[in-house]
């Protein structure tokens, strides 16, 4: 399976548990945003999950589960009755393919769907019971396939009535038989039956071409290429094939041969390899495009989340902290009418008095001086966790800073790293040193959101490479011609192995276990680097840490 079949079948195995750490509500969102169809079912054949993007794929109506998810046959006898399955009595068929699924056996196979669209479907059983089956769109991969499998059948048409030489030599290498064509083994003298090899080529390309002669008289399939003048005086490539021809008995009698000019062949190779190079970039591209525009729609999420949790919170902030000022004030104040209370009381009453003795023995019960201590240190502390309060809303809004507008503007990267890094490290704080070894950067025209999502997979990530307790420094600066600004995410963690460097960037590349990683951190965030005209350098020593730098132009770049 596929690291995202992995991940799918963790998630699959962790709904059907009773003791999964994720909750069915958090399983239900991670199906739901995941780029392929998803579907599970239990070990009683209930369908458990039938994610959004498998009701897409199959063009499921909503109200199909309006009334929560249908049953599996329920499933199969919509499909049936739209004739997804062929002619046929729909029930029979539903029935038919309810039994099959009670087989729980693993299977993978594409079909085609009346719109156009290819699927690839994969099922797996689970180890508790039930199974997941997992659909994914190859429509695009299956149409580049037919058109690679379209223009491999013409290539197949031209070589079949490419011009070429046939010949027959008998076991003394003296031709029996030739075609007319002007192409012979190694020169351009036509081949003439009667004559040996020998008489037929010159004497240096003899030389060369006597071996495979004489290798296919003793049993064996030769060929060879070589550089060749053609007929019309043109320089060429030729390819000659030569096979031992035996007698009823076993013996070899002869050799056949036939001699293609293989120029041309090998040009059109060489264009095709060229153009699945440039289809498998285009691909790859489209792919990042897609996992881009997902994660521009999270951005725009976490901007309105942002927005609308600072509106909330700002406003029970705002009289809470009016509240507290005013409660300073009363509080003094009946502190200083107590104090006024009790030096009346002592000059007034004399001492020895019950009264007098009353109210010691009241004010040594309520504890009067330690509360009168107090009070004024749980309002400073309260004022504090205010402000603190405070902090954290801004930092959300600066996180977020673009939030659904998603424009190109003028902004201070430091602001941005620091808002994010106080987000990023808000669980990992009690095992983290932090550094900040600011350069006192410009600002950049950029889009600030999305410039901070790759700070915060880059400290996240970070974060992870400790394992127990560590340093994670963030710097910026400024390059020599002062053209770029960078930003540098170092930690003091494990590091990362040579041969994992030049893979960081690959989508679902990832070394973390099965379920922790989905592998397209590093890739959007190289995306988004490169949306800006920037880069992003890896330096990493395995058991001492790694760095990573992005550099970003100070001017937004003039191609986007």
């Amino acid at each position: 399976m596929t690291d995202l079949t992995n991940a799918v079948a963790q998630l699959a195995s962790e709904a059907l548990s009773d003791a999964g750490a994720l909750d069915p509500a958090e399983i239900h969102v991670l199906m739901d945003n995941l780029p392929v169809g998803v579907a599970l079912v239990d070990a009683a054949f209930n369908v458990r999950i039938f994610n959004r993007k498998a009701r897409q794929m199959l063009d499921f109506p909503d109200s199909l589960f309006a009334n929560g998810a249908p049953t599996l046959r329920a499933l199969f006898l919509f499909n049936a009755r739209r004739g997804e399955y062929g002619e046929g009595d729909p029930e029979v068929q539903a029935d038919a393919l309810v039994e099959r699924s009670r087989k729980r056996e693993p299977h993978q196979f594409e079909r085609d769907r009346p719109d156009g669209s290819v699927l690839d479907i994969r099922g797996e059983p689970l180890p508790g019971g039930g199974f997941v089956t997992i659909w994914t769109d190859v429509t695009a991969r299956k149409r580049a396939e037919r058109e690679a499998e379209a223009r491999a059948r013409q290539l197949d048409l031209v070589m079949n009535n490419v011009p070429g030489k046939l010949s027959f030599f008998d076991a003394e290498l003296r031709c029996v038989y030739s075609n007319q064509r002007e192409l012979v083994f190694g020169g351009v003298t036509t081949g003439e039956v009667g004559k040996t090899l020998r008489d037929l080529v010159d004497d240096a390309v003899y030389s060369e071409i006597e071996g495979y002669f004489l290798r296919a008289l003793k049993g064996e399939a030769t060929a060879y290429q070589r550089a060749f003048t053609r007929p019309d005086g043109s320089a060429g490539y030729l390819q000659v094939c030569a096979s031992p021809h035996r007698a009823a008995s076993g013996d070899v009698i002869g050799v056949f041969t036939i001699g293609q000019d293989v120029t041309d062949l090998m040009h059109t190779e060489a264009a095709l390899k060229e153009r699945n190079a440039e289809l498998e970039a285009a691909n790859e591209a489209l792919a990042t495009t897609h996992q881009q525009l997902l994660q521009t729609e999270k951005l725009a999420s976490i901007g309105q989340l942002a927005a609308g949790v600072a509106h909330e919170i700002n406003n029970p902030v705002g009289f809470v902290s009016a509240n507290l000022s005013t409660l300073g004030t009363y509080v003094g104040n009946l502190l200083a009418l107590a104090d006024a209370c009790e030096r009346s009381l002592r000059d007034v009453v004399p001492k020895g008095s019950p009264v007098l003795a009353a109210y010691e023995a009241a004010r040594t019960e309520a504890d009067l001086d330690f509360v009168r201590d107090d009070i004024v240190a749980l309002l400073d502390e309260s004022r504090d966790g205010l402000d603190r309060v405070r902090r954290i809303v801004q930092d959300l809004r600066d996180f977020s800073r673009a939030g659904g507008n998603d424009q190109w503007q003028m902004a201070s990267l430091e602001a941005g790293l620091n808002a994010t890094a106080n987000i990023a490290l808000t669980d990992m704080k009690h095992r983290v040193t932090v550094n900040r070894e600011y350069g006192d950067i410009p600002e950049v025209e950029c889009l600030p959101s999305q410039l901070n999502q790759v700070f915060l997979n880059l400290i996240v990530n970070a974060g992870h490479a400790i394992t127990e307790s560590g340093t994670i420094s963030l710097r910026t600066g400024v390059s020599d011609d002062e053209a770029e600004v960078w930003v540098e995410v170092a930690d003091s963690g494990c590091g990362i192995p040579a041969e994992n460097l030049r893979r960081l960037f690959d989508p679902f590349f990832t070394t973390k276990p099965v379920g922790q990683g989905t592998g397209l951190g590093l890739a959007l965030s190289y995306g988004i680097v490169e949306k800006h005209g920037g880069r992003i350098d890896v330096r990493s020593t395995v058991g001492e840490g790694t760095t990573f730098r992005v550099s970003i132009p100070r001017v937004r770049p003039t191609h986007d």
